[in-house]
């Protein structure tokens, strides 16, 4: 005899616990399903002989929704400041206020000289950028205001709010081309073109690669790290009286009679299921026969696409504990750092190189690939996080940890490890990162690192459980699956599937953090509805 539970959500992550928590504080008690042993998915964080790092995203982008949801949940976390730098070759800026966007602007110009009327052009376009962003995220949003407790703000506030929104959004949508494309309207030189935009995912939609500058000084670094954030909200659902099962991964589901069976073998049915989860593993599991011939018909055809569909760009990590005070690192850069060590840009070693070694994979030297990947290593933009400048806590005295990453092919790393080479390539990328940076922006790093370790995409999608190592959900350069935006956003946590819901990263691209939470709150509200 299985159990029966009201609400089923599949998946730990951010998004599944914050529609648990959303659903608990009114009343209903739903059961959190998790495959790992523990909760957080891609927001995460762990320790490693006393220094600890984030295993998934290095800082939290408020954008508005981060503190009101924590707020609403009753959840007392404090959110330190994550400043940000820019860096590239030996110019490095800070990206903490309004005024470093006229510093970013020198640094460009400096760098490239004979494109400032370019660099003035792109400049104009991410300041235009930032006044939108001000709109939907400058303050907090009201998909966490509670109506019946704030009368007074939706009667005065949210009606301005909501017509600035709908301006904004429609302006946005107007800028869904790929950035790439985008910016070859307005910038020649191809280097200053790819320093701009090779640390975005490939043909990232326009309005999100330029309106990022405007989000650096919202980032913020949650006390003990990014991994603070899920534990605080399973914490407040226990509280709450609601359950979260680890290590209970869905390896069966019969959406007909609403039951599924976890890896266990205990099986439960629901009212309403959802998932936010790998939406691979969801429609691997379905079956639509049973249903109506027009659900059917539905259903098959998200099926279709979704399993057609593949992820966005993964990303390769290399973990360092370092022998190094946390004066040296801020010295250099802040606690976020996006720097690149050569103005040139990776250009085609990131495209028709990379295309072609992929196509060719059985007929390639060795030794043409490990130039290849020197090269990549050399040109490549790096995101540097060292928690010990945003908190001391998190690096033994005198010492510091760093994680360092850049975006990286998962069909790439999974034709490595099939080849035998996954340890000797681990060897030699975290090597050419090291001696880069060594030579770069950090002399005295190599001399003085402790231990390392690495997490490559193939890494993400084994212990995360995401297709393709992906950490924003579906890759752009395919027609995304699942049609959203700004305006319909409320749709699609709706499935064909009857009484299967959906939030997270594979429920509106681009999705970062931020739209994680909103479609999670978007689809707690349906079910409440539903239910009540």
């Amino acid at each position: 005899m299985g159990t029966h539970k009201s609400i089923i959500i599949v998946g730990g992550g951010i998004s599944g616990l914050t529609s648990a928590n959303s659903l608990a504080m009114r009343g209903h008690a739903p059961l959190v399903l998790e495959k790992g042993a523990t909760c957080g998915g891609l927001v995460n964080s762990f320790l490693r002989d006393g220094f600890l790092f984030d295993g998934g995203i290095r800082a939290i982008e408020n954008a508005g929704m981060v503190k009101p949801m924590l707020k609403e949940l009753e959840i007392d976390l404090p959110l330190l400041e994550s400043k940000v730098s820019l860096g590239v070759e030996d110019k490095i800026i800070s990206a903490d206020n309004k005024e470093s966007l006229a510093l970013y602007e020198q640094l460009l110009k400096e760098l490239y000289p004979q494109s400032s009327r370019d660099v003035e052009k792109v400049i104009k376009v991410i300041a235009k950028f930032d006044v939108y962003m001000q709109v939907l995220f400058g303050s907090d949003s009201p998909f966490f205001k509670d109506a019946s407790r704030d009368t007074r703000y939706y009667f005065t506030t949210f009606p301005l709010w909501i017509i600035r929104f709908l301006a904004t959004s429609i302006a946005v949508m107007r800028m869904q081309i790929p950035m790439e494309k985008f910016l070859s309207t307005i910038i020649k030189n191809d280097s200053l073109r790819d320093i701009i935009s090779q640390h975005f995912f490939k043909k990232t939609p326009a309005f999100f690669a330029m309106s990022y500058f405007s989000l650096y000084p919202d980032y913020y670094y949650p006390k003990g790290g990014v991994g603070s954030i899920p534990k605080a909200l399973q914490d407040r659902l226990s509280e709450l009286g609601s359950e979260v099962r680890v290590n209970a991964e869905v390896v069966k589901l019969d959406v007909l009679n609403k039951l599924l069976v976890d890896i266990n073998g205990n099986e439960y049915t629901y009212d309403a299921l959802i998932w936010c989860a790998d939406m691979k593993s969801l429609y691997n599991k379905v079956s639509p026969l049973g249903f109506s011939e027009e659900v059917q018909k539905e259903i098959v055809k998200e099926q279709e696409a979704i399993l057609a569909s593949r992820g966005a760009e993964s990303v390769f990590t290399l973990f360092l504990a370092v022998d190094l005070p946390s004066e040296y690192f801020r010295g250099i850069s802040e606690g976020h750092f996006f720097y690149t060590p050569k103005k040139e840009g990776l250009g085609e070693t990131h495209r028709s190189k990379l295309s072609h070694m992929i196509d060719n994979w059985q007929a390639l030297n060795r030794e043409d690939f490990y130039a290849w990947l020197k090269e990549f290593c050399l040109l490549n933009t790096y995101e540097i996080s060292i928690p010990v400048l945003n908190d001391s806590s998190t690096a033994p005295e005198g010492k510091s940890g760093l994680i360092v990453s850049f975006l990286f092919d998962y069909e790439l790393t999974k034709k490595i490890e099939e080849a035998g080479w996954y340890d000797e390539f681990n060897t030699h990328i975290s090597d050419y990162m090291i001696e880069t940076l060594m030579e770069a922006v950090y002399p005295k790093l190599k001399e003085n690192i402790l231990f390392s370790f690495t997490a490559s995409p193939l890494s993400i999608a084994r212990e995360v459980g995401s297709s393709e190592g992906a950490i924003v959900g579906w890759s752009f350069e395919q027609k995304v699956p699942i049609s959203a935006g700004m305006l319909n956003m409320k749709k699609a946590v709706r499935t064909p599937i009857p009484d299967v819901y959906r939030a997270g990263q594979w429920t509106v691209s681009p999705a970062g953090l931020p739209t994680c939470i909103m479609t999670a709150r978007m689809a707690a509200d349906v079910v409440h509805g539903k239910l009540t």
